[in-house]
């Protein structure tokens, strides 16, 4: 693997997986991701899986599905669950802070040093991918390694898969691979498909489905939320909004320079503890009538005209 490649991706065939989960453990050991200690709170059921799901600690997982394919014949469908790097990427759309930003290889990228952890990729993704970690207050997911292909080496996960089907390299050159594989594959699975050409625009996880996306849990058609896109297109008059408040405060600003109070105004004298409204000492024991406010008010004026 060579750090000029523009557009890779990671490839997957599921064909090949015998969910040894060395992937999994792999990613957890290479980002240093921790699992629990014990089984408290761990719900069992009939599946080989756990983790039972990613989560800010399980940037990869791979899940397991036992049933029938559309022959009836019975089949065990493993899936990867792990961001797909999207090249229409829903979660870097609705990021307020530029958190989550694509890279010129194609990965999709959280700056945990950025992020606030608003959550807004959390629901924005149609994957269910980026996941809220609450000890850090930070949504987490995979990075593709980026740190390794960077420097010449392949993500954690592909690196130690023993079977061949995780790969890494050229995206286009991947997609011919696994269209050849589903053609192998079809006689015997008819059901298969790779998934990832055209999805979000395309995703950098390239996979070959023996059994279809639905039984590994992936949407056939991934779309963006209505109200994730709105939320796309009113970044705009955010901005313009912001601006506007800017503003108005900016002016108020050099509207109010060389403003000084009057001793018609309200007034406090320090000497004497006595707050003055016009010049007429205030009572705040006293409850403040309507006819006090006019009494008030024509005593101040009766007092200027003696004045002069």
């Amino acid at each position: 693997m060579t750090t000029d490649v523009k557009d890779v991706a990671i490839y997957y065939d599921a064909s090949k997986c015998t969910a040894c989960k060395g992937c999994q453990v792999a990613c957890k050991q290479w980002n240093q991701l921790p699992s629990a200690l014990s089984t408290e709170g761990v719900k069992f059921n009939d599946s080989f899986e756990y983790p039972p799901n990613n989560s800010g600690d399980t940037w990869l997982h791979i899940g397991f599905d036992e049933g029938e394919d559309s022959n009836g014949d019975f089949r065990w469908a493993f899936g990867r669950t792990s961001c797909q790097h999207c090249t229409d990427a829903a979660c870097v759309s609705v990021c307020p802070s530029g958190a989550c930003h694509k890279t010129p290889q194609g990965a999709v990228v959280i700056d945990k040093e950025i992020c606030i952890g608003c959550q807004y990729c959390v629901a924005a993704c149609p994957f269910g991918v980026p996941k809220f970690r609450e000890r850090d207050n930070k949504t987490r997911k995979c990075w593709m390694c980026l740190d390794r292909i960077e420097n010449g080496k392949r993500p954690a996960c592909v690196s130690t898969c023993p079977t061949g089907a995780l790969d890494f390299g050229d995206r286009y050159e991947l997609i011919a691979r696994a269209k050849a594989r589903v053609e192998e594959i079809k006689p015997n699975k008819p059901d298969a498909v790779v998934y990832g050409i055209k999805e979000m625009g395309g995703l950098h996880v390239i996979q070959v489905l023996p059994f279809g996306p639905g039984a590994v849990g992936l949407p056939e058609n991934p779309k963006v939320s209505n109200l994730t896109l709105a939320s796309k297109y009113m970044k705009p008059f955010a901005g313009i909004g912001a601006l506007a408040v800017a503003g108005f405060a900016a002016l108020s600003w050099i509207r109010g320079r060389g403003y000084e109070r009057g001793p018609e105004d309200l007034s406090y004298d320090p000497k004497t503890g006595i707050t003055y409204d016009k010049g007429v000492p205030v009572d705040y024991d006293k409850p403040l009538a309507k006819d006090d406010t006019v009494d008030a008010s024509a005593e101040a004026s009766e007092q200027e005209r003696g004045g002069e």
